[in-house]
């Protein structure tokens, strides 16, 4: 029986590469959702995410995947009812999703992965995307003014903004795995992580809502292309706090990654250490 497999989308500087190495960290200590199995055979080279997890036991920031890499680590897990699963955790530098975008083009590696994959994990860092005010209120705002009413309008900069940008990317990767949205989405099953949640000053009751507040567009596309039960936002803060490659952070140090990072479940509520939750979600109806 063939096991499924989940696709990880994130961009550069998303947090994917430091939430791999924590996610590693919580299956081998057997606690979560989701727990390694053991295994006969060929050994599953697994250095990606070991030398992340050992770099934060330094109490530093691990290094960016570089933007060639394209690799896969393959977990293999079960879930609290025993069932075997295969986690494939493509390793790749985010500026490949930028350049998918940009070229309108995918490489046949990412047409496999779109293609086989029938979750998708989406890593959002909300404190990073670029978004542009309403122009049609600041042009409302310039003619009622009387000093702005000769004022001519500036431009918003050589950047997308961040809705149109996801928004599209989402319709072309959707159209290259073959999946229409003439009627809502069964799958691929869909995890938004907004990730470094920890950098948001004052996030809403829930994920979904702060999702909402920042990128609009971006929200209501997710929920209208998706049927709502194959659909969840969460929070995640991978490390609990900022990290520098630099840094000796004590408490990664003294206490282990383990004990760093958490997650804001869908419905909000208190921080989880768990961070394997929003994948024991993606898998339970696979």
């Amino acid at each position: 029986m063939n096991k499924p497999e989940l696709l990880l989308l994130g961009g550069h500087n998303s947090g994917k590469t430091h939430y791999a190495g924590q996610l590693y960290g919580r299956l081998t200590r057997q606690e979560g959702c989701l727990r390694l199995r053991d295994e006969q055979g060929t050994p599953r080279d697994l250095s990606a995410v070991e030398g992340v997890l050992d770099a934060l036991y330094m109490g530093h920031a691990a290094n960016h995947t570089p933007r060639d890499t394209a690799t896969e680590v393959v977990l293999p897990l079960q879930d609290t009812r025993g069932r075997a699963l295969d986690l494939h955790w493509p390793d790749y530098g985010g500026e490949q999703l930028s350049s998918i975008f940009e070229e309108r083009c995918v490489t046949e590696a990412w047409r496999q992965r779109l293609l086989k994959s029938e979750a998708w994990v989406l890593l959002i860092r909300l404190h990073s995307e670029t978004t542009y005010p309403d122009e049609l209120e600041k042009l409302l705002q310039r003619k009622s003014s009387p000093e702005g009413a000769h004022t001519r309008p500036t431009a918003s900069g050589g950047k997308w903004d961040a809705n149109a940008y996801w928004v599209e990317l989402l319709q072309l990767l959707l159209h290259v795995a073959g999946r229409g949205t003439v009627q809502r989405l069964q799958r691929p099953r869909l995890a938004v992580l907004l990730s470094c949640y920890d950098e948001i000053p004052e996030p809403l009751a829930t994920p979904r809502q702060t999702l909402a507040a920042k990128l609009p567009l971006l929200s209501a596309f997710i929920h209208s292309a998706w049927a709502v039960e194959e659909v969840s936002i969460w929070g995640l803060s991978a490390l609990g706090k900022p990290l520098a490659p630099t840094s000796h952070d004590e408490d990664f140090s003294k206490y282990g990654p383990e004990e760093q990072g958490w997650v804001v479940p869908p419905e909000g509520g208190e921080h989880n250490k768990d961070l394997t939750r929003p994948l024991a979600w993606l898998l339970e109806s696979l």
